[in-house]
This record gives structure tokens, C-alpha cells and sequence, in this order.
């Protein structure tokens, strides 16, 4: 029965199914195959348990096959899968003209959601728990899976940021990517396959459900985690699963994982650059929260329907240019959402020199410009004119192979309410030096916890403390008004 025991395979393929439809708009594809769609949701539906939230005891695994964490009744990951799903397919029908049904099932979403977040918010640790035990108290351990419903946006705001804090934590997050529990767990081990190694699926998970709940500290060092697998060793292998304590892989392990190297592309494209396709809309939403050191690149060729259009980023230090152009036949907008610091102010934004409207929504880590305009055949130039923008940057390193972790941890960041304040948590090794960069270091009165350096940049002395151990340090930057 191995190949029937993968409990998550079954949303997953009705949540593919909307994904392609949506950004291909090929409907005939799934008008063939609503048949097999709607055969899985019956058989979806088939393992709820009484308070309507997919089930794993007696069916099947979501991700963890099997160790201590195990046995559960519902895991956060597979019941979130679940209630996704419902989402998905309410859009499908949507999409194939089945109104009743796309009704039922959006109203089916809404209670599963709702039931999701009271059966896993669990207020004693602050986070959301791993599962529900078969005795349907929670699992008080505190996973890497909680960030795959973040994916999709289905936890509340406030919640997903305070799970991802814990997660940012190096207790949870090596070098080189997300250990599945907490390394203070009683059931942790490194060389647990499901227990305690860390797997750059996870990784990518993490990256993505950080970056879609605006984290963009440990999302970027997920990414980086996973991305910098692929240039050391075997050029352009991702291995499968990896030590939780060093930074090596297991005997075991597969070398090349499909899944490894997909969770370097998503977390760049869904997350990073929040590349979304919807062709019924003829609509491409880029809304970047990229590195405050990166002034530039370029992503070319981004296809919607018969229409390919390229983007080139650009900024300096009171502004921001996006330049887009196209190919193709085929109406085209695009909704262009940057990332930018609590502290910058958006004056002004026009389009080949007329202005446009604009809005500006804020949130508790960032906040996002939102700007809609079409993209005509010739190029087009778009132009964010801003004042104050400020950030950070940081990019982390693989250990040496075989060494543990060594790199700094940004565990939160936070504002007062005028802006001329941010206040840094941070986790490093004991007695090390770091160094972040500063995007518009003029700003910045004075430091503490930290040095300013005339090369723009701060440079962090972590205190003493014992060999090989992290320590705390807490950072505040000062601004002028």
C-alpha cells in the first residue's frame, strides 16, 4: 500500500490543478479533468474528522512517516493541505462556469478555516502546534510544517508572525536550512530522518510562508540555505535531507531531489519576487521584497498566455524604476507591490512621465506600494519617487562541510510609532563579529548594541559567552526626523 500511504497527494493535486488553470488559462484542460479533481475531494472529504478538518490516523502520512512525532490524528500540515484545497477548487469551478458548486465549496472553506486556526493556535507556546494527538489535545512541539498553510495565507497575521519569530531562532534554523523541531526538543535528534535532519523542501517551505507574511530576514536566509547547495559539491545537485547538526548530508540521502530543487525556483519567484500569472485577469502581480543591497536585475520572459513580458529593477537612493516590455499579442497589466521599510515615505509615482494613482499598505514588518498599470508594446518606464527609504541587508554563508552553525540570526524587527527607531533582535555565536549592510546609511543618528562604519555598514560584536553557543543581542538604530 506504500504508494496509496501519502495522505498530502491529494490536495496537493487539486491545489495544481487551479494553480495551472489559473496562470495558463487553459480551462479545457481542466473541464477534462474535473472529473479526477472532484473524485479526489470526494475521497478528501472522505477523511474528515468529526470537526471537519482532514485526518491522518487510519488514512494515511502528511509529511513526518514516521518517529516520535508520530502517531497524531490531524497534522497542521495535512489539515491546512485540506482546507487549501477546498479554496482551490472553488476557483476551479468558478472558472468552468459551476457557480452552485464553487458557492458550496467557498462556503466550505470559509468554516474549515476557521476550525483550522482554533484547532492549532495554541496560546501557551505562542505558535502553532505541530498536530492534534489522537486524544485531541495538541502537540506541543513547535515545527518547520506550521509555515506550508502559511504558504497560502490561511493563518492570522499577528499568529504566523509570532510562530515565525520562533522559527527564526537558532534553535530551529542552521546554516544550511530548517531542522523539522526545535534542537531543545526531548525527541530531537540529528540524524532523526523525521525528528531532527533538516531538508531544504522544508527550507523552501519556510522561505515562502516567511516571505508571504513580509519576514524577509529568514525567508532571504532560507533561500540563500538552499540556493548555495547547488554550488557546493556536485555543481547544481540539491541533496534530499541533511544533519540537523552539521552541515552534511546523510549517507542516505538522495543527491539530486527534484523536490530540493524546486524549493530553490519557488521561493525565488512565488516568494521573493511574488511572481503571480492570472490569465482570466491578463493580470501579472510582481510585489518583490528583495535585498535593500540589491539596486538591480532583471527577469525576462514571464509569460501570460500568448504575451511575454520582461522586467528590469533599478534603484537609488530616492527611487525606484521598473521597466517593463513586451511581446506578443493580448491585453496585459501588471500590479507592481514592492516591499518597502516602515520608515520610507512615497511621494510620487508616474509612468513614462504621467502620474499614476497609488496606495500604500503598511503591516506590521513593511509595508507595499500597490500600482496598477497595462504594459504597451514598446518600453515602458515606471518610476517610484521616495523619501527616507532605509533597510538592511544580509546574506548568509554555508559552514564548512561537516562544522556546525556559525551565522547570524535576525529574530525580529520593530518600529516605534514615529519611525525613527528600530529595534533589532538578534542571535549569533558568542564572541563573533558580524557585519549587515545599511541601504542610505546617512540616516542612521547613532547605534546601540552596534557600530555604524563609514563604509556603510554595522558592524555587530556579539558578547562572550560559552564555546560554540548562541547568545542574544538586541540593536537600536536611530534616526533623525
Amino acid at each position: 500500500p506504500y504508494a496509496y500511504v501519502s495522505a498530502d497527494a491529494t490536495p496537493l493535486l487539486i491545489i495544481a490543478m487551479n494553480d495551472y488553470a489559473v496562470q495558463s488559462g487553459d480551462l479545457a484542460f481542466a473541464r477534462d479533468k474535473w472529473d479526477n479533481v472532484w473524485r479526489a475531494y470526494r475521497f478528501l472529504r472522505s477523511t474528515y474528522d468529526s470537526s471537519g478538518l482532514a485526518q491522518n490516523a487510519g488514512i494515511g502520512h502528511g509529511w513526518v512517516e514516521g518517529g516520535p512525532l508520530l502517531p497524531v490524528k490531524n497534522e497542521y500540515y495535512q489539515a491546512g493541505l485540506g482546507v487549501e484545497a477546498l479554496r482551490a477548487l472553488s476557483n476551479l469551478a468558478r472558472l468552468l462556469g459551476k457557480n452552485d458548486i464553487s458557492k458550496q465549496l467557498a462556503d466550505e472553506f470559509e468554516k474549515g478555516k476557521a476550525v483550522l486556526e482554533q484547532a492549532f493556535w495554541t496560546p501557551e507556546t505562542g505558535s502553532y502546534a505541530f498536530a492534534v494527538k489522537q486524544d485531541n489535545q495538541r502537540s506541543q512541539e513547535l515545527s518547520v510544517l506550521t509555515t506550508v498553510p502559511m504558504w497560502f495565507g490561511l493563518p492570522d497575521a499577528n499568529r504566523a508572525d509570532q510562530t515565525i519569530t520562533k522559527l527564526a531562532a537558532e534553535e530551529h534554523q542552521a546554516d544550511w536550512g530548517m531542522r523539522i523541531i526545535s534542537d531543545q526538543s526531548k525527541v530531537y535528534d540529528g540524524s532523526g530522518y523525521h525528528y531532527g535532519s533538516v531538508w531544504p523542501l522544508f527550507t523552501g517551505w519556510a522561505s515562502v510562508g516567511e516571505y508571504r507574511y513580509h519576514r524577509a530576514f529568514p525567508a532571504y536566509s532560507n533561500l540563500r540555505s538552499n540556493a548555495l547547495l547547488g554550488v557546493d559539491g556536485a555543481l547544481g545537485h540539491f541533496t534530499e535531507v541533511l544533519s540537523g547538526d552539521y552541515y552534511q548530508s546523510f549517507s542516505t540521502s538522495s543527491p539530486h531531489q527534484i523536490w530540493s530543487a524546486a524549493m530553490v525556483v519557488s521561493p525565488i519567484l512565488r516568494g521573493m519576487f511574488g511572481l503571480q500569472t492570472d490569465a482570466e485577469k491578463h493580470q501579472i502581480t510582481f510585489a518583490p521584497h528583495v535585498p535593500a543591497d540589491w539596486s538591480s536585475f532583471a527577469i525576462r520572459d514571464v509569460r501570460l498566455g500568448d504575451t511575454q513580458v520582461d522586467f528590469q529593477y533599478r534603484k537609488v537612493s530616492d527611487s525606484i524604476v521598473l521597466e517593463t516590455k513586451r511581446t506578443g499579442s493580448g491585453d496585459c497589466w501588471v500590479e507592481f507591490s514592492p516591499g518597502l521599510s516602515l520608515r520610507t515615505q512615497v511621494k510620487s509615482v508616474d509612468l513614462n512621465g504621467r502620474p499614476l494613482p497609488f496606495k500604500v499598505l503598511p503591516n506590521e514588518n513593511d509595508q507595499h506600494l500597490s500600482v496598477r498599470f497595462p504594459v504597451y508594446g514598446g518600453p515602458n518606464s515606471l518610476v517610484v519617487h521616495l523619501k527616507n527609504d532605509f533597510g538592511l541587508s544580509l546574506s548568509s554563508e554555508l559552514p564548512p562541510l561537516g562544522s556546525g552553525s556559525r551565522g547570524l540570526r535576525v529574530i525580529s524587527e520593530s518600529w516605534n510609532a514615529s519611525k525613527t527607531q528600530l529595534t533589532l533582535e538578534l542571535s549569533g555565536r558568542a564572541g563573533s563579529q558580524y557585519e549587515m549592510g545599511v541601504w542610505n546609511s546617512p540616516q542612521i543618528s547613532s547605534v546601540e548594541g552596534a557600530s555604524a562604519t563609514k563604509t556603510g555598514k554595522l558592524h555587530i560584536q556579539m558578547p562572550e559567552g560559552t564555546a560554540d553557543s548562541y547568545v542574544p543581542q538586541k540593536v537600536i538604530i536611530h534616526f533623525g526626523r
